[in-house]
C-alpha cells in the first residue's frame, strides 16, 4: 500500500514549499507512457495527411535522442527544446516550417487531450495549499512553463500560474544534474531545508535533491507501466490503453501482475479469437466452430458467455486434440524414422513411460524403473514396430468416435481456432476428419500467430495467422518463436493436456504437477482477468475505452510484442516459477519459462553463445530469459552479446 498524501505531509508546516515533480507525478496521460504520446500523434497525422506520415512516432523519438545529444555536446547542463527537437525532425524527414509549426501545436494539443490527475499529486498539492504551504512545480521538460500551465488546468490544477513552473528547457539547467536547484532557491528566496520535493524519479527526485539538503518522497507507481520506449506506434495504443488504466486503478494499492497480463495482453488475444471466427462467420456457410483444447478454452468461455448474453453466435465445440495424439493415430507404417521422433535425442525415460507414450504395452527385457538413453528406448520401439502400429489403428478409432460426437464429421466447412504456431497438428486432424466422414468435412486452422514452418502445411488445409502470419518478415518469425512458451502457458485451460480417449470416445487428459501448481499460483488468476477483459472488450464496456474495433490484427501483434518480447521485471519475476511441460507424452517436470542464468558467468565465452541461443529460443521464453540476464550485472554481457549478435532479439521491435 502506498502512503497517503496526509501521511506524505507530516511534519510540514506553512513555512515549508511542497516542490512537485510534473510528470507522473501531478499529472498523468491515459496511455501507459509518455512516447505513446507520439503514437496518437502519428494517428490522427496519417487520419489526416495520408500514409506517408507512417512511422512519425520512432522517428520522434530519435529526433529527441539526437537533440539532447546536440545540446550535451554544447552544454551538459542544459535540456532542450521542443523546437530544437522538431529542428532535428525536420532534418530527418525533410520538414518546411509550416509543418514544422504545425507538429509542435499538434503535440501540444495531443499532450492536453491525454492530460488527467494523478490522483496523489492532486490530494498532495490540496493538502498543502489547505496548510498555507506554497507549491510550486519543478519539472525537467521540453516544453515551456505556459504549456505544463495548460495541461494542469486540463487536469484540474486550476491554481498554477507560471510563476509556479520551474522547467529545464527554460532555465538552461536540469534537476536531473541538480543545476536547476539553485535557480529554484534563487527565484524563491528559500533555502534547501524549506524545500519538500515529490517526484517519481530515484535519481532526479531522490538522490539529487538530497546532495542539496532537500529532503524529498519518491513514488514511482505511475511508472509501473512504462517499456522500451523506442517500441512506439499506434498499434500500441489498445494495450497501453488497458495498462494505463491498471496503473490508474491500482495507484493506491498494490500492483497485481497477474491481473494485468491477464486484462490486458491475454484478453487481447481471447478476443482477437472470437473476432477472427466471427469474420469468418460473416463471410462464408460454416458447418462448425470448434476451439482447441487448450489454447482455445478462454474463448470457448467467452463465447458461450456471450450465447447466454444473447449475442448471434452458433454453438461451439471445445475440442480435445493434441500433436501427440494425432500423429499417433495416424501411425500407419510405424517406420523408424516416425518411431525415433516418440523419443528426444537427450531424454531419458523409463520403459512404463514410454509404454505411455505408444499407448500399449512393449516388450522389453528392461528392469521397469531403469531410466533408459534415447538409442536404448528407440531400439525398443523399433523390435515392437508393430504392437505400435496396432495401438495407433485402435487410437485412431477412438478419436474418430470422439470427432463425430463434437461433429466435426458433419459434412460442410468447419473452423478450428488455435493459438498456433506450424499448422501441421490442424492439419493432421484435418486429414483424419476428411477421410472419416469421405471428404464431406473439411476444416480450415484460425491461429493466432503463424510462422514460416506453417507454409508447406498451406497445401494440405486452409490456415490465417491473425497476428501473425508465416508470410511475415523474417525477423518477425524469429520474434514469434521467441515468445511462443510464454503464450502457450498464459492462454490455456485448468486441465491437462490430453493424451488417449476412452472406448466411449471421451478424452483422457493427463495432469501435472507444474502445471498445475502454476495455474493455483498465477496462470489462473490471468485467465479470470482475460476472460472478464475480454468479454468487455467485444461489448464494448471496457473501461478503458478499448473496443472491439480496437482489436486488430497489428494491435494485436503489438500487444505479445510488448509483453513477451520487452517484458517489465515485475512480469519476469512472477512468471519466473512456471515450467512448461512439452515431452511427447505431457508428462514430467517441463522446463522452468525463465531460464536461469549461469552459475558462474566468468565460464562463459563468446563461442558458447550461438548453443544458448539455441536453448533459450526452443526451450524457453527467450526475451524474458534475455532480460533477466540483462537485469542481472553479472551476465548483462551475455544478452547485450545475444543482442549484437542476432539484432532482431534486441528490445526493438517496431522498425
Amino acid at each position: 500500500m502506498n502512503s497517503t498524501a496526509e501521511q506524505v505531509l507530516d511534519g510540514c508546516t506553512k513555512g515549508t514549499v511542497l516542490s512537485i515533480d510534473f510528470f507522473d507525478t501531478l499529472i498523468t496521460r491515459s496511455v501507459a507512457q509518455p512516447t505513446h504520446v507520439f503514437a496518437v500523434m502519428e494517428q490522427r497525422l496519417i487520419a489526416a495527411l495520408g500514409d506517408t506520415w507512417r512511422g512519425f512516432a520512432v522517428a520522434r523519438i530519435e529526433a529527441e535522442q539526437a537533440a539532447r545529444l546536440h545540446a550535451s555536446q554544447q552544454d551538459e547542463n542544459r535540456d532542450v527544446t521542443i523546437e530544437e527537437i522538431v529542428l532535428q525532425l525536420a532534418h530527418q524527414l525533410s520538414l518546411d516550417m509550416g509543418q514544422r509549426t504545425m507538429l509542435i501545436e499538434l503535440e501540444k494539443e495531443t499532450e492536453i487531450s491525454l492530460v488527467q490527475a494523478v490522483p496523489f499529486g492532486l490530494a498532495i498539492t490540496q493538502g498543502a495549499r489547505e496548510r498555507g504551504m506554497k507549491v510550486v512545480i519543478v519539472s525537467d521538460n521540453y516544453m515551456p512553463a505556459s504549456h505544463l500551465v495548460a495541461m494542469a488546468h486540463a487536469a484540474g490544477f486550476s491554481w498554477v500560474t507560471a510563476d509556479d513552473v520551474f522547467v529545464s528547457c527554460e532555465h538552461g539547467a536540469m534537476k536531473h544534474n541538480g543545476a536547476l536547484w539553485p535557480v529554484v532557491f534563487s527565484a524563491l528566496g528559500v533555502k534547501s531545508n524549506d524545500i519538500f520535493h515529490v517526484g517519481d524519479d530515484q535519481h532526479a527526485d531522490g538522490a539529487m535533491p538530497g546532495k542539496y539538503g532537500i529532503s524529498s518522497h519518491v513514488r514511482s507507481t505511475m511508472r509501473t507501466s512504462h517499456r522500451t520506449m523506442i517500441n512506439t506506434t499506434p498499434a500500441v495504443l489498445p494495450l497501453s490503453r488497458i495498462e494505463a488504466w491498471y496503473r490508474d486503478t491500482m495507484d493506491a494499492s498494490t500492483w497485481d501482475v497477474a491481473e494485468v497480463l491477464g486484462g490486458g495482453l491475454v484478453a487481447m488475444v481471447v478476443a482477437a479469437q472470437i473476432l477472427d471466427v466471427q469474420s469468418v462467420l460473416a463471410k462464408r456457410e460454416v458447418a462448425g466452430v470448434h476451439f482447441a483444447a487448450r489454447d482455445g478454452y478462454l474463448a470457448h468461455q467467452v463465447w458461450n458467455t456471450l450465447r447466454e448474453r444473447g449475442h448471434d453466435l452458433p454453438e461451439a465445440s471445445y475440442t480435445a486434440f493434441s500433436r501427440s495424439v494425432v500423429w499417433r493415430s495416424s501411425l500407419v507404417n510405424a517406420d523408424a524414422l516416425e518411431l525415433d521422433r516418440f523419443v528426444g535425442d537427450d531424454e531419458m525415460v523409463t520403459l512404463p513411460r514410454l509404454e505411455r507414450r505408444v499407448g500399449c504395452a512393449l516388450v522389453a527385457e528392461v528392469p521397469q524403473d531403469e531410466l533408459l538413453p534415447a538409442t536404448v528406448s528407440r531400439e525398443i520401439l523399433r523390435n515392437n514396430a508393430q504392437i505400435i502400429a496396432e495401438a495407433a489403428s485402435g487410437l485412431r478409432t477412438r478419436l474418430v468416435r470422439y470427432l463425430t460426437a463434437q461433429s466435426l464429421l458433419k459434412p460442410g466447412h468447419h473452423v478450428v481456432v488455435d493459438l498456433g504456431w506450424k499448422g501441421s497438428t490442424v492439419a493432421d486432424l484435418a486429414e483424419v476428419a476428411s477421410d472419416a466422414s469421405n471428404g464431406a468435412s473439411t476444416c480450415e486452422g484460425r491461429f493466432t500467430g503463424l510462422f514460416w514452418e506453417a507454409t508447406p502445411v498451406r497445401l494440405r488445409v486452409a490456415l490465417h495467422g491473425y497476428a501473425m502470419d508465416d508470410v511475415g518478415s523474417a525477423d518477425d518469425n524469429v520474434r514469434l518463436l521467441g515468445i511462443i512458451k510464454l503464450m502457450e502457458a498464459l492462454v490455456t485451460a485448468p486441465h491437462g493436456s490430453v493424451i488417449d480417449y476412452a472406448y466411449d470416445g471421451s478424452p483422457v487428459f493427463v495432469e501435472t504437477k507444474p502445471e498445475l501448481d502454476a495455474y493455483a499460483a498465477i496462470v489462473g488468476r490471468i485467465a479470470n482477468a482475460a476472460m472478464r477483459g475480454a468479454l468487455a472488450i467485444i461489448e464494448g464496456t471496457h473501461e478503458s475505452g478499448v473496443t472491439a474495433a480496437d482489436i486488430t490484427p497489428q494491435s494485436v501483434w503489438a500487444a505479445m510484442m510488448q509483453v513477451g518480447h520487452t517484458p517489465r521485471v515485475d512480469e519476469i519475476e512472477a512468471l519466473s516459477a512456471i515450467h512448461h511441460v512439452t515431452s511427447v507424452d505431457h508428462e514430467g517436470s517441463g522446463r522452468v519459462m525463465v531460464a536461469k542464468a549461469p552459475e558462474n558467468s566468468s565460464s562463459i565465452c563468446v563461442e558458447d553463445l550461438p548453443e544458448m541461443y539455441n536453448t533459450l529460443m526452443h526451450r524457453h521464453w527467450m526475451q524474458g530469459s534475455l532480460r533477466a540476464l540483462e537485469n542481472n550485472a553479472d551476465t548483462r554481457w551475455i544478452a547485450h552479446e545475444m543482442y549484437r549478435i542476432n539484432p532482431m532479439t534486441s528490445p526493438r521491435w517496431v522498425s
